[in-house]
């Protein structure tokens, strides 16, 4: 089985509190995906990112890229030219590093797992990405990351029906559902969106595949 996770946004209590709703249901066997934005907004990206590379080392896990690491990624590299990392909630993580170290500091096995982290996970009945995927283009390979980790509308509002089904997060449940911070779930397009907002209030979920069972912290 899997158990794909949607965005933490640094809400560390919520993963910790997911993790032990699962932990005991998880076989040598199962995969944890999670999609993406692991950091900022909350308060506590370090104890995530921490509590994260320790999970790789007990479960066969899958770290997907979110647009906030890509934007902490040109951070760290001097690329945040328009300052767009600070508006979008990087001062809280830059500020949960600094608390670990007493300055601005993230060591090399957070960096390394920055740099490791994967666009997508595609198995023979589902596709785990953070943001979606462009519905113009057919083959995965062919997918730009740029879209995989950003896009909104032109991805969940297409007609397109995807063969498999794609599991997405990025997008707050609450934009497609009318206000509900629930799973979104839309058989025409043969989409399925987890962000249900743990950072707004809402909470972390966990979808299971293939039997869809959730899981909220």
């Amino acid at each position: 089985m899997y158990y794909v996770i949607g965005d933490i946004h640094g809400c560390f209590s919520k993963i910790t509190a997911l993790y032990g709703k699962i932990s005991s249901r998880i076989g040598p066997d199962d995969w944890l995906i999670f999609l993406g934005d692991y950091i900022d907004r909350g308060e506590h990206s370090f104890e995530v990112v921490e509590f994260l590379i320790g999970l790789g080392r007990r479960h066969p896990v899958v770290f997907i890229k979110g647009n906030h690491e890509s934007m902490f990624m040109d951070y760290l590299a001097g690329k945040d030219i328009q300052k767009i990392y600070y508006q979008n909630g990087g001062e809280r993580t830059v500020d949960s590093y600094t608390r670990q170290f007493g300055y601005f500091h993230v060591p090399g096995t957070h960096r390394f797992f920055f740099n490791s982290l994967r666009a997508y996970f595609e198995e023979k009945e589902f596709i785990a990405v953070h943001a979606g995927l462009n519905p113009k283009i057919y083959i995965m390979e062919s997918q730009n990351e740029e879209d995989m980790i950003w896009i909104r509308e032109k991805f969940f509002r297409s007609p397109r029906k995807w063969e498999k089904t794609v599991i997405f997060g990025h997008t707050p449940t609450a934009a497609l559902t009318g206000g509900r911070f629930s799973v979104y779930r839309d058989p025409e397009r043969n989409i399925i969106g987890i962000d249900t907002g743990a950072v707004y209030g809402g909470t972390l979920t966990c979808l299971r595949w293939p039997d869809m069972a959730e899981f909220h912290a």
